[in-house]
């Protein structure tokens, strides 16, 4: 038996949504690197990224740009083992793992943008 005979799907969905993020990642890279690389200081370290990442604006921008990405990433994944996995067995496997990953990596890197608070600042002691 066929996966795809018994979901029904035939991925065009997937297919549109991966082209739609896809378009949303360009976007959100080229202000990423805008901000980050051309208008910013230059420099990218803690006492820079701390107060970016501790505001609302950043910390929606960078949620939906883990989204975005993870939901891109694994759509790829889906239609590569859609195209070179042909047993029914490996590939309900495959597609169980990488849910998992995908929901393990969206859980941490929400969690990590959520609650960042920049509540101490490093500065590096200069050589004496």
């Amino acid at each position: 038996m066929n996966i795809k005979s018994v979901t029904g799907d035939s991925g065009v969905r997937r297919w549109f949504y991966q082209r739609i993020t896809g378009i949303f990642l360009v976007v959100l890279l080229i202000i990423h690197f805008t901000i980050m690389h051309f208008i910013g200081t230059g420099e990218i370290d803690y006492q820079t990224v701390a107060p970016r990442l501790a505001s609302p604006y950043w910390k929606t921008f960078d949620l939906a740009f883990l989204i975005f990405a993870l939901y891109h990433g694994m759509a790829g994944l889906w239609v590569v083992v859609d195209d070179y996995v042909h047993r029914d067995g490996w590939r309900v496997f495959i597609y169980s793992l990488v849910v998992l990953v995908g929901a393990v990596f969206l859980v941490l890197g929400v969690l990590t943008i959520i609650t960042f608070t920049p509540h101490m600042l490093f500065t590096i002691p200069s050589k004496i």
